[in-house]
């Protein structure tokens, strides 16, 4: 055998591992992706359940808390306004100067 032909013996072998290196490589990046994307399906899915669930606590809950604590306030606010020249008067009684 010449060193041409083990040359060449050498580089078969070596394309025919490129080869197999490459199949094998494509094989598991294909079960790798066919798992990943089960998983990434799930959490759209979870994403999805959760979404739905803040939103209906936001229609159900928020927004009727939120209408309640305005209504409060502004009943406050009237309260305050309201109760305001009854308390100027009397601190001026009691000698309370502001």
């Amino acid at each position: 055998m010449s060193l041409a032909e083990l040359r060449d013996l050498f580089i078969v072998i070596i394309a025919i591992l490129g080869i197999g290196a490459t199949i094998f490589l494509s094989i598991i990046a294909f079960l790798i992706f066919r798992r990943i994307r089960a998983i990434l399906d799930s959490g759209r899915e979870t994403v999805e359940i959760i979404r739905s669930i803040t939103s209906a606590v936001s229609k159900d809950i928020v927004k009727p808390l939120a209408s309640i604590a305005s209504v409060l306030q502004g009943i406050a606010k009237v309260l305050e306004f309201i109760s305001g020249p009854v308390r100027r008067k009397r601190g001026e009684r009691s000698g309370w100067e502001e």
